[in-house]
């Protein structure tokens, strides 16, 4: 790339080339450093897409609480914090009864789901990034539930 190419790159501006402090009349500017910063680019941008594409593949991992009947996972006016091992893209909560089960995903401050009795509620995210689930009954009432969640 020489001198008017790279006026012309640059809108008409000019520009000078300085090398060993003094400066070049008719510079040739040698186009390997610039080839590496576009291929460094463009990896950036591949590494991108590699792992968009890893957080929406899943392992086949499951994880399950309260799947054991002899031992139901029992919610009550307490407020209970499950927090799944590896992050999951769903999961899905059975609520058997006895009462209604709120759930909140991730976070309290967001708004709450209400499982009535013989319900289920499904989380499905397309990324991993379901990592605790929060489940309270109405003061005075409990329910069992069982919840599965898959990475």
């Amino acid at each position: 790339m020489d001198t008017k190419e790279i006026q012309k790159l640059l809108g008409g501006g000019n520009f000078e080339v300085i090398e060993d402090g003094n400066k070049v009349d008719n510079p040739r500017i040698d186009p390997s450093p610039m080839s590496f910063l576009m291929q460094v680019a463009q990896l950036g941008q591949m590494v991108k897409i590699r792992k968009h594409l890893d957080d929406r593949t899943s392992h086949g991992l499951i994880q399950t609480w309260g799947m054991d009947l002899d031992n139901p996972l029992s919610i009550t006016d307490e407020l209970t914090e499950i927090k799944v091992d590896y992050p999951a893209q769903s999961l899905y909560l059975f609520n058997d009864g006895d009462d209604s089960v709120y759930v909140w995903v991730n976070d309290l401050g967001r708004p709450k789901a209400t499982v009535k009795v013989n319900e289920t509620f499904k989380a499905d995210y397309e990324t991993h990034k379901i990592s605790y689930l929060y489940l309270r009954c109405a003061s005075g009432e409990t329910a069992d539930v069982r919840i599965i969640a898959k990475d």
